[in-house]
């Protein structure tokens, strides 16, 4: 993995921030095996596809929760974040 695709991963907490959101959208049910998801997200993030897939995910789920002020935040942070990832690896 390139060295300034880790710190941008690393920088905008991006890991934590997938998992955390994954996690309160009861997408991922059991917490015990964080560290091997978080890992998981950590590797995928530099293939442009899953980033593009994940940034659809949440725009869907975006539609879903426009009433909820602090998650429309967060996921519209998110989807920035991850369309910025996305420019990077093109």
């Amino acid at each position: 993995m390139d060295k300034d695709l880790r710190r941008f991963i690393r920088s905008h907490n991006l890991v934590n921030r997938i998992y955390d959101m994954l996690f309160y959208l009861k997408v991922l049910k059991n917490s015990d095996n964080e560290i091997s998801t978080k890992k998981f997200f950590y590797y995928r993030l530099e293939d442009v596809e899953y980033v593009e897939s994940l940034a659809k995910f949440f725009e869907n789920k975006l539609r879903k929760y426009k009433k909820n002020p602090d998650i429309r935040c967060n996921l519209l942070d998110l989807i920035q974040d991850l369309d910025y990832l996305k420019q990077y690896l093109i």
